[in-house]
């Protein structure tokens, strides 16, 4: 699919910016129809991934958000999906990374209310996960929305 400079306008703004259909097309100086079509395009393409709005985990009680570096004993597809499916099960879990270049192999972004409820998850439940070797915890202190796609998308 080739873009053009609507569908890189389109990309850019919604990297880092949660517009109704709107606002995006005032901004963009495109019919509403039109930025609908080519949204639903872009999606069907996979170039994005669909509108999804980022949830405020802390205002919902969960004060600690987590990145939490996994090794696994066996590195095979068998056991990563394995691995996958007893995350899924995990409420808590937001996203799992294949990683590659760490001394982990999944990198897991997880949220807890408070420190006894992620000692639970990761003693009770990410600890006694099949082939589970190590586990290593960095909390987030804050996050940046700094960057945006502007300058990949001058590349394509």
């Amino acid at each position: 699919m080739q873009l053009d400079r609507f569908d890189k306008q389109i990309l850019e703004i919604l990297s880092h910016e949660d517009l109704n259909l709107n606002e995006l097309s005032e901004r963009i100086n495109l019919s509403i129809s039109s930025v609908h079509r080519r949204i639903k395009i872009l999606i069907e393409s996979e170039m994005m991934t669909g509108l999804k709005r980022e949830i405020n985990y802390n205002k919902l009680g969960f004060k600690l958000h987590i990145l939490l570096q996994v090794s696994l004993s066996k590195h095979d597809s068998e056991t990563f999906d394995h691995f996958l499916a007893e995350l899924d099960a995990i409420p808590e879990v937001i996203n799992a990374f294949l990683v590659t270049g760490q001394s982990a192999d999944f990198i897991v972004e997880l949220v807890a209310k408070d420190m006894d409820n992620y000692s639970e998850i990761l003693l009770r439940r990410v600890a006694k996960i099949e082939n589970v070797t190590a586990l290593h915890s960095s909390f987030v202190i804050k996050k940046y929305n700094v960057f945006n796609c502007q300058h990949i998308l001058s590349r394509v």
